[in-house]
């Protein structure tokens, strides 16, 4: 058999080759079948042999969470187990099976649809969202009618290439990344948070490939060439061959970029740039440190909510996680951003219900300010550490602050804090550093306003891009209007640092844009000294840094500013810097 070869976008660079296991989280369609009379029996113990696998499988769960979680966390699984055992479930769908001769599937959306209207009229918000641990038990019924329920992949025991439909971000975290070789997505974009951990990680990845689950079921082997964005499922010999050599001169450049990590990043000219890290789980600390970061730029905090969903963290809980952060960077500084949950990173534990448009909803600051004591647990646990270690080294950073007023309500909850924490005993800083993420468009155009009171500000270019441009950036179908270059998105970053200039606050950039080789030399003749990425990006943004002169960088930016296409833009990009990244052996 020829080898079945898909494109899409590589979104995290490398090359894995490996087993395929396929993870589908959409919805199974459910249709409407007649069967013979003889067939009746047969389909109901096919539908109680998916319920008994499915309860099998939950009593799994429960004893996991038990030994990891605790009791208090187990017990959501046994009142699941209890759902899926209840005769209440079971009974209705045997008698639509006999009595309308249907297929198991048919009964149970049936039964289950009945079930939801109930919960939903109850006028207890609390029992009505309890429709959602009905529809999940459906769910992995359903894929057990199907044959589709796959062993764990928290209990993965080899390494394998992960094929999925949607992956998003609270099961990443989840999941043994150590025996992940890479990812293949149907859906997403390059600024997807699941994209983000790959590439935090160093774990090859491609999205936005329509068939890869079909494809990856029917496959042994799977390569996944994420510079190019090609997937060759059941590839020939002779391809394996091709791409193990490919991969292995990868490794060579990452090695050879490893031994020069401690040469300092500074531009011919001697302008200095400081490089730090973004990071989502405290197992990226090892590669950032080893890439010889001065700090790290962005801790993204909600994964420490994500990890331990459905239960909220305590206090101690993020003070554990805080502390062991900061220590492991030892006197590097560290910005911890507060909860930016809601959009697209989901949070039904904490707000309740769902939203028609999330992106652009209660998520981010808003979604704290609606929830204090929600969001004071975290910022009493940032204060109480930030008194641990010396003034400054921890830094609290606000995401999706879209005016002043908001900047101004998160600080007086702050020094309101303060006062509290004193009055019982915690040594707390007087004013520990206060930052604004700027990533809404309202934001930058009022940011000399903003720039005046805060402490830093840092450039969040990938909601900056996503709200400037009107470019859900999840979405496949319109990833390609996501334009970093467009003028409209460079003008707002140019405005941003003058800003910071002019009033002595310090500005830095954490969004994808940071780490984008053809990106970096512009920001340079912006002005932008702090960047913020990914760890795995550092040694190539450093060596590309080291080959540019500031003073050139500026002259190319002013001339880059004034056009008036994203195209115009990408064309004198490459032009002009053709040269210096074949020096350094970019892919662009």
């Amino acid at each position: 058999m020829s080898p079945k070869r898909l494109k899409g976008l590589g979104a995290s660079p490398g090359i894995a080759i490996g087993e395929p296991v396929v993870q589908e989280t959409r919805p199974i369609a459910v249709l409407r079948i007649t069967l013979p009379d003889s067939r009746i029996d047969q389909e109901i113990e096919r539908f109680d042999s998916a319920v008994e696998t499915t309860a099998a499988n939950i009593l799994k769960n429960r004893d996991r969470a038990a030994s990891q979680m605790g009791e208090e966390y187990a017990a959501i699984f046994e009142a699941h187990h209890l759902m899926v055992k209840d005769p209440s479930l079971s009974k209705p769908v045997r008698e639509i099976i006999r009595e309308e001769r249907v297929n198991a599937e048919w009964a149970l959306d049936q039964v289950v649809g009945k079930l939801v209207e109930r919960f939903e009229s109850l006028p207890d918000d609390y029992l009505a969202e309890r429709k959602l641990d009905v529809l999940d038990i459906a769910t992995q019924i359903l894929r057990s009618l199907h044959g589709t329920d796959i062993t764990h992949l928290e209990d993965l025991d080899r390494k394998v290439v992960l094929v999925a439909d949607d992956l998003p971000p609270s099961v990443v975290v989840k999941l043994p990344l150590d025996k992940i070789l890479g990812f293949v997505l149907e859906t997403g974009g390059p600024t997807s948070h699941t994209t983000i951990i790959a590439r935090s990680l160093g774990i090859p990845a491609i999205v936005g490939i329509s068939g890869a689950c079909e494809s990856g079921l029917r496959s042994r082997r799977v390569i996944v060439d994420a510079f190019e964005g090609k997937i060759l499922f059941d590839p020939d010999p002779a391809d394996v061959e091709e791409y193990r050599s490919r991969q292995n001169e990868y490794l060579e450049q990452q090695a050879h970029l490893q031994r020069v990590r401690a040469l300092p990043t500074i531009t011919r000219d001697g302008h200095r740039v400081e490089l730090l890290a973004n990071i989502d789980l405290l197992a990226e600390v090892d590669a950032a440190v080893s890439w010889n970061v001065q700090g790290i730029g962005l801790y993204r905090s909600e994964f420490l909510y994500m990890e331990r969903s459905p239960l909220l963290p305590d206090e101690e809980d993020h003070v554990g996680v805080y502390r062991n952060l900061l220590n492991a960077m030892g006197d590097a500084p560290v910005t911890i951003r507060t909860f930016d949950l809601g959009g697209k990173k989901l949070a039904r534990e904490v707000m309740g219900s769902e939203e028609a448009n999330p992106v652009l909803g209660l998520r981010g600051i808003r979604l704290c300010f609606s929830k204090p004591g929600f969001f004071q647990t975290q910022l009493r646990a940032l204060l109480r550490v930030a008194g641990e270690f010396p003034l400054g080294q921890l830094r609290i950073m606000f995401p999706l602050i879209a005016c002043l007023e908001e900047f101004r309500v998160a600080r007086f909850l702050v020094n309101r804090l303060t006062e509290d924490l004193r009055s019982e005993g915690y040594p707390i800083h007087e004013s520990v550093p206060l930052g604004a993420m700027v990533e809404v468009p309202s934001a930058a155009v009022m940011v000399r306003e903003l720039a005046k009171e805060a402490d830093f500000l840092s450039i969040g270019t990938n909601d900056l891009i996503q709200y400037s441009l009107a470019v859900d950036r999840a979405n496949e179908l319109v990833a390609h209007l996501y334009r970093p270059t467009s003028p409209a998105v460079l003008r707002l970053i140019s405005q941003i640092i003058k800003a910071g200039n002019e009033f002595g606050t310090d500005v830095g950039m954490c969004g994808e844009m940071a780490s984008d080789p053809l990106m970096v030399p512009l920001l340079v003749g912006l002005g932008l000294r702090r960047f913020s990425m990914n760890p795995q990006s550092l040694p190539l943004v450093r060596n590309l840094v080291r080959q540019l002169s500031a003073r050139e960088a500026s002259a190319m930016a002013r001339q880059a500013i004034r056009m008036s296409t994203a195209r115009e833009i990408e064309e004198y990009l490459l032009e002009r810097l053709a040269i210096t990244l074949a020096k350094i052996k970019v892919r662009v």
